[in-house]
């Protein structure tokens, strides 16, 4: 049931009325973040003129503190001057690193310090927070927010606990592949391709397809520029998004559709899935790809691959929809118009949990992972300055507000409402101007729609399994012990962990992200 909406001294329509009538249409517009069809609309109306300036800065002399991971911090920066000049308000915006966010929000909540009103964090981490009482919920203001609808469906579905909506989503997650078009379309390599493989070389439909791939164009110049060039490029380094890009491979030997809910755990028992021999062979895929990238892969976070993937030659590489976007920055990339997309490789087989065997299947399966599961925003439960905190996280999310941070390289935002898919042309007219972005904007499309997409894990104590698991993964990866070594250690602390929060607690939680009765 939702409540009344809160209404803060003037209301949102109001404050537009009043700015309506001191100043022009468009920089009325520019002022509230909300779209020109929406201003249209109350233009026009009139209101005292004592009471226009305090409407335009509602806000004023109040402090917002926004907790923002390292990678999304120019997602909010961007925004930052154009909110105080239209909040009064002042924002301050801490910037923590992707491996130790989750720690360091859980301590501040835990601890009742009361450092931050707004939290950007992993979208998986919601439950736990709302649970714990440590973010608000949002209900009172979402009767007032006028672009609800516009949310894709799978994005809306993890903003809830329970009944209740927590977050502002600002971002889509779901991982896709790229491919770099002068590698495999290039009618010479193709035709050496099926000499050594047997096959036509495209964009991979399976994991050993990937690899070989990978193994083909490792060691040689195939762009042309001079020196030897790598097969792929993928972020392996400790304490970052390394336990995403792995479970994106484990998904396709995992994430049985006979079995719903089984990738992570067993849904009826709670059992760890982590060491199913289908995550050791993702693993094991994951390790011996290595080999086909260059060294400094070992220790590349996400932003570091970025990066170099789009000013560097790689054939392959696996990441969020952030690649797509960075390559577009013609300063800092050379492979503007050079990428493929490819939803990420499936498996003819995968692990069944209740029958201990492989399935066969007669195509490859696939499973697009939404790891991650989007940057989101919520309000601290401690915060002083809730409704300031709200009305920040509104206005970035505001339509206009939304499409330009998603089309801006390096938000770490990825498009996650309806609007940003619906016509590739405004992805053309953009202020980086992509080059043919309807195949980039499908391949998305269809990662997100297949039946079998799997959410990310969203439990308590989300962010501390995946520490477990990036700690183990790293010493297979390191060669000192072998995957299936690494994933039993995992299991075993993810088993102490489920205990500690409350096995019965955490089985009802993971059943109902899967809708299991």
């Amino acid at each position: 049931m939702m409540n009344q909406p809160l209404n803060p001294g003037l209301g949102r329509r109001a404050t537009l009325r009043l700015a309506a009538s001191a100043i022009a249409l468009g920089a009325l517009a520019a002022l509230t973040g909300c779209d020109r069809k929406h201003a249209e609309s109350v233009a026009g109306a009139s209101a005292p003129a004592a009471t226009t300036a305090a409407a335009k800065r509602p806000f004023e002399g109040q402090t917002v503190t926004v907790a923002v991971g390292s990678f999304m911090s120019s997602g909010v920066n961007m925004f930052k001057e154009e909110w105080e000049k239209r909040s009064g308000a002042r924002l301050q915006v801490v910037e923590i690193p992707f491996g130790d966010l989750y720690q360091r929000l859980f301590a501040s909540f835990t601890t009742g310090a009361g450092e931050f009103d707004v939290a950007i964090y992993a979208a998986n981490w919601i439950p736990e927070f709302a649970l714990n009482k440590n973010i608000l919920s949002l209900e009172k203001y979402y009767g007032t927010k006028d672009n609800w609808d516009d949310v894709l469906d799978k994005t809306k579905r993890i903003m809830y606990v329970g009944a209740e909506r927590y977050s502002v989503p600002l971002d889509g997650d779901v991982l896709i592949g790229y491919y770099r078009k002068d590698a495999l379309e290039n009618d010479a390599y193709k035709q050496k391709f099926k000499a050594k493989y047997g096959y036509d070389l495209a964009a991979p439909t399976t994991w050993k397809q990937y690899r070989d791939i990978a193994a083909f164009f490792s060691g040689w110049d195939w762009s042309g520029g001079g020196k030897p060039d790598f097969g792929v490029l993928e972020a392996q380094g400790p304490k970052d998004v390394g336990p995403f890009i792995l479970v994106s491979r484990v998904a396709s030997y995992a994430a049985n559709p006979k079995v719903p809910g089984g990738l992570f755990f067993d849904p009826d028992t709670m059992e760890p899935s982590v060491n199913n021999p289908g995550w050791v062979q993702a693993l094991q895929d994951w390790v011996d790809i290595k080999k086909f990238g260059p060294p400094e892969m070992a220790t590349m976070g996400g932003g570091t691959m970025r990066g170099n993937f789009v000013a560097g030659n790689y054939a392959l590489a696996i990441d969020w929809a952030d690649v797509g976007i960075q390559a577009q920055d013609e300063n800092a990339s050379i492979v503007k118009g050079k990428l493929g997309y490819f939803m990420l490789p499936g498996s003819p087989r995968m692990w069944n949990i209740k029958t201990k065997a492989w399935d066969q299947f007669p195509e490859p399966q696939r499973a697009p992972y939404m790891g991650w599961g989007g940057w989101h925003g919520s309000v601290a439960a401690n915060s002083k300055a809730p409704d300031a905190a709200w009305d920040f996280l509104n206005f970035i999310d505001s339509n206009e507000n939304a499409l330009r941070a998603v089309m801006t390289p390096g938000t770490a935002r990825n498009p996650y409402r309806k609007q940003h898919f619906s016509d590739p042309k405004q992805w053309e007219e953009a202020a980086v101007k992509y080059k043919d972005p309807a195949p980039y904007l499908e391949v998305l499309q269809q990662s997100l729609a297949h039946p079998n997409t799997q959410y990310d894990l969203r439990i308590p104590k989300a962010g501390r399994y995946f520490e477990v698991l990036d700690n183990w993964m790293q010493q297979a990866l390191a060669g000192t012990m072998t995957p299936k070594q690494a994933l039993d250690k995992t299991a075993e602390e993810w088993k102490r962990i489920t205990a500690e929060a409350g096995l019965d607690k955490q089985k009802q939680l993971y059943r109902d992200l899967y809708q299991i009765k």
